[in-house]
């Protein structure tokens, strides 16, 4: 559960720190391989964040993290690679697409950004109107807060316009959470299935991170149609089709049949222990790429 909520209603936990840094890396690593496209076809580049928050979060920092959230990591990322993307952002509080208007422009982040207020379904076909490019390189993150509402029909939607699709998808999913709100009555929200969640999107390929949290089994689920797209080992994100990646699948919808580390026979969670972040600067060219 949450360890604690920031001043703008945005959900801290002990995975929190995970996902960041493995965002941060995962922006830096797409970030290297588009500005290689990008000066070959001088395509746009497109980042759409669904739930993009205030992008600057003091509050972070209680629990000796950086106080950046999605929309300024991924900023700063491409800026380092010379990328001035064209930016939607998106959010139901206003307080918090104010702060991160602030924060880019303090800042001095490089974008040509708008910012949408309201549910993110409507912003995410409105900004599928307001597409200029004929073709876009870039990526949509998708991270919604507990109750995991995302808006997967009109993800799909969108990447069959034949401009999104060199346009990749990442989303942060609480798979424990997915898997209680499947047969959740009381949901208000239309409720997609693990695994529509998982293949719904109409990429073609996809890879999947391995969650550092035992209980609740945050992860990525990371899509694509580069065909060349290899696993990101840095960061423990894999593909579907390999022999890692389906141990890892079995584990999210049954977590009795193969346990992870942390997960006992039972079933039964062990206590969490210290998590290692210590993930390689995604400055560094690797074989990953």
């Amino acid at each position: 559960m949450p360890k604690d909520t920031t001043c703008t209603g945005q959900q801290y936990s002990a995975s929190t720190p995970y996902k960041l840094k493995g965002f941060r890396y995962l922006m830096g690593y797409h970030s290297r391989v588009c500005k290689l496209i990008l000066s070959k076809t001088n395509q746009p580049y497109i980042y759409i964040d669904l739930n993009c928050g205030a992008g600057y979060q003091p509050d972070y920092r209680k629990f000796g993290d950086e106080a950046l959230g999605s929309p300024i990591i991924a900023l700063q990322e491409l800026n380092r690679q010379g990328i001035e993307p064209i930016c939607h952002f998106c959010d139901a509080n206003e307080e918090s697409l104010e702060i991160l208007k602030r924060t880019v422009e303090k800042l001095k982040l490089k974008c040509e950004a708008r910012y949408w207020l309201g549910d993110n379904k409507d912003s995410l076909l409105n900004i599928s109107q307001d597409l200029t490019s004929s073709q876009f390189q870039g990526l949509v993150y998708s991270d919604p807060n507990g109750k995991q509402d995302f808006p997967i029909r009109e993800i799909k939607e969108v990447f069959q316009l034949s401009q999104m699709r060199r346009v990749d998808l990442l989303m942060n999913v609480a798979t424990t959470y997915v898997k209680r709100w499947e047969s959740n009555p009381k949901a208000n929200w239309e409720v997609y299935s693990l695994e529509e969640i998982i293949t719904g999107h109409g990429k073609e390929k996809i890879f999947v991170r391995k969650p550092e949290n035992p209980s609740l089994k945050w992860t990525f689920i990371y899509a694509t149609n580069w065909a060349k797209q290899k696993d990101l080992t840095k960061i423990q994100l894999y593909s579907v089709d390999g022999d890692i990646d389906k141990g890892i699948l079995d584990h999210l919808f049954n977590p009795k049949s193969n346990p992870l580390p942390g997960i006992y026979e039972d079933g039964s969670v062990s206590i969490q222990g210290n998590l290692n972040f210590d993930i390689q600067n995604s400055d560094v060219l690797d074989s990953e790429e």
